[in-house]
């Protein structure tokens, strides 16, 4: 007769709780952790859009002029290198990818890897030798929105963030369609829209990271550098 105590397992119904449980817990540590994760390639992101406006400066320093995109089509075979069709003057603007190799900066991607591309839009006045008395024509000017802006808001100030700028460089972030206020960055046209981050499952949702460069801070840098007037 065997005098020791009956060993006792986990019944089905204790292993569900018990995995029930563990899955709770491991939910309420990775939503925190996904938002981190987040916030860390937002970062990044800003600092790789900073990043290539200082090398746009200084090819402009170099080269006397910005750079063209890369306009390769699919973008997704796109080399890295300017085209150097676009120099064409201040009455047409160009849309493409950053021209990563001819700046020489690791921009292939942005944080969120492929396929998220690190965009470009520059200035036709200013992808060729330009001096102070530069100017754009309404072919060519950039210009930046708080709002989704049509063929009335692009030509009137309504909303009108910045205007007339040489060149804009930016990032669709985690969501590459998105609502229409990010499907207006991808449309190919020269206004854009930049607004606060904002992500709700709602019709306004917008991530996308942008950042332009003004003609007078392009202007100081040159003249700083010796290279203007």
């Amino acid at each position: 007769m065997n005098g020791g105590h009956r060993q006792q397992g986990f019944t089905l119904t204790e292993l569900a709780i018990v995995l029930a449980i563990i899955a709770f817990m491991l939910g309420g540590l990775l939503g925190p952790l996904g938002a981190q994760r987040e916030t860390q390639r937002r970062q990044d992101n800003r600092e790789l859009l900073e990043l290539a406006r200082e090398a746009l400066i200084g090819f402009a320093i170099t080269n006397k002029r910005l750079p063209c995109p890369d306009l390769t089509t699919p973008e997704r075979l796109a080399t890295g290198l300017e085209t150097l069709s676009c120099q064409s003057g201040g009455n047409a603007f160009y849309v493409g990818r950053l021209p990563w190799v001819t700046l020489d900066i690791d921009a292939d991607t942005d944080p969120w890897g492929e396929p998220h591309y690190i965009r470009y839009a520059v200035n036709g006045a200013y992808t060729n030798a330009f001096d102070l008395n530069t100017v754009s024509t309404a072919g060519g000017e950039l210009r930046i929105f708080d709002s989704a802006p049509g063929a009335a808001v692009c030509a009137g100030t309504a909303g009108n963030v910045a205007d007339d700028v040489p060149a804009i460089v930016w990032s669709t972030a985690e969501n590459i369609t998105g609502s229409t206020l990010e499907q207006e960055n991808l449309d190919g046209d020269r206004c854009f829209t930049l607004r606060d981050y904002q992500i709700t499952g709602g019709a306004n949702d917008f991530d996308d990271q942008m950042i332009w460069l003004s003609p007078n801070v392009l202007f100081n840098r040159l003249v700083s550098a010796g290279v203007l007037p």
